[in-house]
């Protein structure tokens, strides 16, 4: 065991992550001055070959290779190392927000993120835990500042929601090829033998970083329907006003879904006025009200897109 889990650390240890002896009962480190404010001289020692060396020879010989999340070895305490998310199993009896009541585990909130964004799941580094958890290994993103660390749902960045943790600056977890006594299971690589931690995708980083305060987002003018036009027009352009003014006051935790739902809508009833609904118009009302709401741009016109083409091709369905 203490040559595996010295190799472990060594082999981290070369891809210019820093490495901590960790408890093999309670996951604690159990060695001091690597957290979140730590110096460049106080994380020395986790990235130095000679001290990870000795501690999996003698002192620490059966310890977990814990792996310190946040920095990398060759830049110290200004360094980029990994970001992980950490996907908890649910426990018995632990209740959630009714929105997660379904998810068995982080992997089912995760996936519901990443299908909301209209993006695939993450292709990365990949750990599975001896309770049934999964860990995502990432790069910290190379432009602006690190990600630190977060547990379970919460207001701001970078919390993502219930059963998902964030390890980052002054995180840590623990390497695959470590053996938990308390389980009796190790922790195991899901990856094959090349796979390395991937960069954030661009829909993950954007929940895991604080959005900056967003500009006054002016509402578009509403759209001109003359007394004189037909029943369909008038009813269509109401529907737009109302499609609007719900994504713009939807609570949060809802705004992507609600926009989702008005674009697909408005997309059903496309053939009942086409010169109301035309796309680009429903884009434009339908953005500045998600912008107002607090979305970002990006992702807010890719729902659009989303629940635009849903209901175009669902148009009609209930039609004998």
């Amino acid at each position: 065991m203490t040559e595996t889990q010295r190799a472990v650390a060594m082999v981290w240890l070369g891809r210019g992550v820093p490495v901590i002896p960790c408890s093999r009962t309670d996951k604690g480190p159990m060695v001091p001055g690597f957290g979140r404010d730590a110096t460049a001289e106080q994380l020395a020692p986790f990235s130095d070959p000679e001290t990870v060396w000795e501690w999996w020879s003698g002192r620490f010989k059966r310890a977990h290779v814990g792996i310190l999340t946040g920095r990398s070895v060759d830049s110290g305490s200004a360094g980029r190392g990994l970001l992980v998310i950490d996907l908890d199993v649910r426990k018995e009896g632990t209740n959630l927000p009714q929105d997660y009541d379904y998810a068995f585990s982080g992997v089912d909130v995760l996936e519901r993120m990443a299908t909301e964004a209209g993006e695939a799941w993450p292709d990365t580094y990949s750990v599975i835990t001896p309770s049934g958890g999964v860990h995502l290994y990432f790069q910290q993103p190379e432009n602006g500042p690190l990600i630190g660390c977060a547990t379970g749902a919460g207001p701001t960045a970078p919390h993502l929601g219930p059963l998902v943790d964030v390890r980052g600056v002054g995180g840590l977890v623990i390497a695959a090829g470590s053996y938990s006594a308390a389980q009796g299971l190790p922790y195991r690589r899901m990856s094959d033998a090349s796979s390395r931690p991937q960069p954030l995708p661009e829909w993950l980083l954007e929940r895991l970083r604080p959005a900056a305060a967003p500009a006054p987002a002016r509402r578009p003018a509403p759209v001109l329907v003359l007394p004189t036009a037909s029943r369909a027009d008038r009813y269509a352009a109401a529907a737009l006003s109302g499609a609007a003014d719900d994504v713009a006051d939807a609570p949060e935790g809802e705004r992507n879904r609600s926009l989702f739902a008005a674009a697909r809508r408005l997309g059903e009833l496309h053939d009942t006025a086409p010169g109301v609904l035309d796309e680009s118009v429903v884009r434009e009302q339908l953005l500045a009200a998600a912008l107002r709401s607090g979305q970002s741009e990006r992702e807010a016109l890719r729902t659009i897109r989303s629940g635009w083409e849903r209901g175009l091709s669902g148009r009609g369905a209930g039609a004998a």
